[in-house]
């Protein structure tokens, strides 16, 4: 009998510190912490202004670095892959169609070729997270603002045949290759869970490119495209976060109620 009176005793008193201990270890990741994250992201984007004239709705995908201070201010650099996409302007490939109505390679049957959108960004950016909750502060809606530089082109590939007006040389001439300085904007929600297994934020992505035609002469139209171009996307933004906890309170820093 002692000795059960003992066995109880003993769970009483060890049993709550353990929990106690667990839930310490776990609410201390509900504060604001010093984290880097590493981030993998997804965007599906919307052209406007001038590159909605060449290009329709597409896809980019991302990486990058994002670093959130105790304060819940945040800096981040990502680069990103433009890709697929509707090319809007096919008729620049008018003036190489035979009667037939095709384009002929070296042995004169149609060419098999492809065209796509290929470019890429790279962004350096600062930004805010606003917690909703005082306990939950790496939690909140994230806001975020960039410089960088934005390419884009039409991705012109032939196959297993050569295509004479579509060489590595003329097709230079048909590509648009169009890049410059850009301005980002974001704003979301960033959640990164207790158990750190879960953690990702998704917003709206807003980019204005000021850039030009680098190739200077479009070989379709015999004309110079020197001016001036102001280019929009207007993506929806998702990225998946793996967290590295620079620094977390210690238990004895927290006052529970």
């Amino acid at each position: 009998m002692k000795q059960l009176f003992f066995l109880i005793v003993l769970f009483v008193l060890v049993k709550p510190q353990n929990v106690w201990s667990q839930q310490s270890n776990n609410d201390k990741y509900l504060f604001s912490n010093k984290i880097f994250s590493f981030q993998f992201l997804l965007n599906l984007q919307s052209p406007g202004g001038d590159m909605s004239k060449t290009f329709g709705n597409h896809a980019s995908i991302g990486f990058g670095g994002m670093l959130k201070g105790k304060k819940n201010w945040v800096y981040a650099v990502e680069g990103n892959y433009l890709f697929e996409g509707e090319i809007k302007n096919l008729s620049i490939f008018d003036k190489l169609t035979n009667e037939a109505g095709y384009i002929p390679n070296n042995t004169g049957t149609p060419a098999n070729y492809s065209v796509g959108l290929r470019g890429l960004s790279f962004f350096l950016k600062a930004g805010r997270l606003f917690s909703l909750n005082r306990f939950k502060k790496n939690n909140g809606i994230l806001y975020q603002s960039g410089i960088g530089f934005l390419q884009h082109k039409i991705n012109i590939q032939t196959y297993q045949n050569e295509v004479p007006p579509l060489n590595e040389n003329y097709v230079l001439g048909y590509d648009r290759l169009t890049n410059g300085m850009a301005l980002n904007q974001f704003i979301g929600y960033q959640y990164y869970s207790q158990n750190r297994l879960i953690n990702f934020y998704a917003g709206i992505d807003f980019t204005v490119g000021f850039t030009k035609n680098r190739r200077g002469f479009n070989y379709d139209n015999r004309q110079f495209d020197n001016g001036d171009k102001t280019d929009y996307l207007v993506a929806f933004r998702a990225g998946w976060l793996i967290p590295i906890y620079l620094h977390t309170k210690q238990e004895d820093e927290f006052h529970f109620r």
